[in-house]
């Protein structure tokens, strides 16, 4: 993000922007699932929104790309890190991302309670994470405020700030990009839809106020030049900072930060595929579930196809893959529901007309705005 936009003030800003698109795109959502109670998830929102071709071709992106994708960039991030423990070449880099990616999928498919649990205990691990990386970097006081004010965007154009500024939006908006995903696990979670408006809304909240603080941390202890080169910025800092035993703590708590993120794609993503196998935009043998309600077939194909895209892409490629089809996806199906939100005069519980209009608008204008600035 930095690379993109060289001004620390100005990715605070980011941050505090992208977590106001996101939570906008979560209430969106919500509003969808009260106007289509029987949906499972975003394709069938698209499903429900467009014509039969468009779906098809939107649910081939949304699985292949926007899930899988973003599960490889985490993948990883992952084997990254574990490189601070266990020096390894890029080959070797991408067997431990597949070794994890097995290794969770495997617990997936035969337990899903197992992955349940552990998913609540290293979402609680990864927030200590965090928590931990903030305390020790900001509270001993050694940081340096002036890194702050080392901004290389004086003497821009305002098209190239804004350019750069939307550009930036990508690390965060993926970072936040919970509210999307687990629309998928809808049917299976307690409460339906209202537990996962709760839950956007509030995780959402969370998520922004510990990846703001996180981020003035990083910027408070190291130069924006320093941020740049490091591709372990967590590690990075509080090696120059403390030094110690701490970077090595930092760095397997973000291996679990990590591991968990992907545990939690994986399930996602594995009900998407087998919904898709329901809709018929896949072979419907990918919609077999066994006896207690796992989408088996679905897993093992998902876990092929992330290996194949393990072996030839990298972080940053899958990255910029998923964030800009999910805006793609996210603005037309916001567009869609828009019209036929204003044109059929839906009325949805808890939601007033006007705010909605102006949330889905605003989702619409970033979407667009966000996707031009990806070809500038």
């Amino acid at each position: 993000m930095i690379k993109i936009l060289p001004s620390p003030e100005l990715l605070l800003l980011v941050w505090v922007f992208s977590a106001a698109i996101s939570i906008t795109g979560g209430l969106v959502v919500a509003g969808m699932g009260l106007a289509y109670p029987h949906a499972k998830d975003l394709i069938d929102y698209f499903r429900s929104l467009y014509p039969r071709w468009l779906h098809w071709s939107f649910s081939q992106i949304f699985i292949w790309i926007i899930s899988c994708c973003g599960t490889v960039a985490v993948t990883f991030v992952f084997a990254e890190y574990l490189g601070y423990f266990i020096p390894m070449n890029p080959t070797e880099t991408k067997i431990a991302a597949i070794i994890l990616t097995l290794l969770l999928g495997t617990l997936g498919i035969t337990n899903t309670k197992a992955a349940d649990r552990f998913q609540v205990v290293f979402t609680g691990a990864k927030v200590g994470a965090l928590f931990l990386i903030i305390a020790l970097l900001i509270l001993p006081g050694k940081g340096n405020l002036e890194n702050f004010e080392m901004s290389h965007t004086e003497n821009w154009s305002t098209f190239q700030f804004i350019a750069a500024f939307v550009a930036a939006c990508t690390g965060a908006l993926s970072a936040l990009d919970g509210w999307y995903i687990i629309g998928h696990i809808t049917p299976e979670v307690k409460g339906g839809i209202h537990t996962v408006k709760k839950a956007i809304i509030w995780g959402l909240l969370l998520c922004t106020s510990l990846y703001l603080l996180t981020a003035f941390a990083y910027q408070y202890v190291l130069t924006p030049e320093e941020i740049g080169a490091s591709h372990l910025v967590a590690v990075r800092a509080l090696e120059k900072e403390l030094g110690g035993i701490a970077p090595k703590v930092i760095a397997v708590l973000v291996l679990i930060s990590s591991s968990s993120c992907v545990n939690a794609n994986l399930i996602a993503t594995s009900r998407l595929i087998a919904s898709a196998a329901e809709q018929k935009t896949i072979p419907s043998y990918f919609a077999k579930r066994s006896s207690a309600n796992i989408p088996v077939q679905a897993f093992i194909l998902m876990l092929i196809v992330e290996c194949i895209m393990i072996v030839s892409g990298s972080y940053e490629l899958f990255l910029n893959l998923t964030i800009h089809a999910v805006w793609t996806f996210i603005t037309l199906l916001t567009a869609g529901f828009l019209y036929v939100y204003l044109k059929n005069k839906l009325q949805l519980p808890g939601f007033k007309r006007i705010p909605l209009v102006i949330a889905c608008t605003t989702l619409i204008l970033f979407g667009i705005v966000f996707l031009i600035s990806a070809f500038i």
